[in-house]
């Protein structure tokens, strides 16, 4: 299992890599507009030059093309920035598909984004791709149990036999990481804040309180 920020502004993810044992970053072009729209004037391969130099794992980045050609070139683009850490985000479309299948033939690694039905996830364990990333949050403001949806997954995952990987993202609260995880997810993709909020929790807190109380307590005797 292994814990991603999504997120594309540099100085958070930065910040939390410092307390979050990452294994990389995640993004995507809404992320990406929400950076820039926020003062952080970077392209896409400025961004990910700069993620590359200042954390460390893999960095997955989604093309925004939407014709075949273009969205193959823009991942192969990404991939070519570092093609051992890069791993580009294709939609799980039928235009994505085709590039999934290029991608896959080309031998390289790839994740199949916006997956929400178990017929998306197992056509995308048929091509092999290594990641299948559906939405949480997403799939519950639609009305569908995605503990559910993500455990049905795992359960056509596992039977069919590959290395796909569920990795969950549009994840909202700890309780919804949680939940993701107990369903069967391999990785998660999380904000910054809410990465932050899983390291703590009131009961920890209150007996980390009873513990300086009683070393204080202990150096005067």
């Amino acid at each position: 299992m292994t814990l991603y920020v999504d997120s594309a502004f540099l100085n958070s993810i930065t910040e939390v890599a410092r307390t979050v044992p990452l294994a990389g970053v995640t993004t995507n072009p809404t992320i990406l507009l929400a950076a820039q729209t926020q003062g952080q004037m970077l392209g896409p391969l400025e961004l990910l030059r700069e993620l590359l130099a200042q954390v460390e794992g893999n960095i997955f980045m989604q093309p925004g093309a939407t014709d075949e050609e273009e969205m193959h070139r823009q991942a192969l683009s990404y991939i070519e920035a570092d093609p051992l850490r890069v791993i580009p985000k294709i939609p799980m479309t039928h235009v994505g598909m085709r590039v999934a299948l290029r991608l896959k033939r080309e031998q390289r690694r790839l994740a199949l984004t916006a997956v929400t039905s178990v017929a998306q996830a197992y056509s995308a364990a048929m091509i092999a791709a290594d990641y299948v990333i559906p939405y949480y949050g997403r799939l519950e403001r639609a009305g569908i149990d995605a503990t559910q949806r993500i455990s049905e997954m795992a359960d056509v995952l596992h039977n069919a036999g590959g290395s796909t990987r569920i990795l969950t993202a549009s994840i909202k609260s700890v309780e919804d990481a949680s939940r993701a995880l107990l369903a069967g997810s391999d990785d998660l993709t999380i904000a910054p804040d809410v990465l932050l909020d899983m390291l703590v929790d009131p009961m920890t807190e209150d007996a980390v309180v009873k513990f300086t109380h009683d070393w204080h307590m202990m150096k005067k005797m």
